[in-house]
């Protein structure tokens, strides 16, 4: 996305569209997927010597759930975005690409769940919790507690 900055007007411009998934640079990752282009509505104004753009950004991806290992559909979006861009000697435009694509992205949760109430998966043979039961014995009992022998300690 670029603004050049001899069209913005005195009011300021308002500027509405979308980018390709591309700019996420995400080819390749087996985890995280966008879906759709990068969508953004936003609002540039000359102020005291620099731009402020300001507004909405966010695209559509498919992520991978952390517990059960399937894929998910979800919409990252920063509809707070606001960036300051000081205004350089011979400047004609701003490329607020990776501006954008960053807002979007660190609204991307860090450990991604398909849903909160997601089993995940069997520790022992694999198979997704959420399809059913798997056919795993009940895990044996602790065999100890180290801690309970301090219980009856007597200081």
């Amino acid at each position: 996305m670029i603004i050049e900055i001899s069209k913005i007007s005195p009011e300021g411009s308002r500027y509405t569209g979308e980018d390709p998934a591309e700019v996420f640079e995400l080819e390749g990752n087996p985890d995280l997927c966008p879906t759709g282009p990068i969508r953004y509505d936003l609002f540039a104004a000359i102020v005291s010597g620099g731009v402020v753009v300001r507004g909405r950004v966010g695209a559509a991806f498919d992520l991978r759930c952390g517990r059960c290992a399937e894929f998910f559909s979800t919409f990252a979006e920063d509809s707070d975005f606001i960036r300051d861009y000081p205004l350089r000697e011979g400047c004609q435009e701003l490329d607020l690409t990776d501006d954008l694509r960053e807002a979007v992205l660190l609204r991307l949760p860090v450990y991604p769940v398909c849903r909160g109430e997601c089993r995940g998966l069997c520790p022992r043979c694999g198979r997704n919790l959420n399809d059913g039961p798997c056919g795993c014995p009940p895990e044996p009992p602790a065999a100890t507690d180290a801690w309970k022998a301090l219980d009856g300690l007597k200081i």
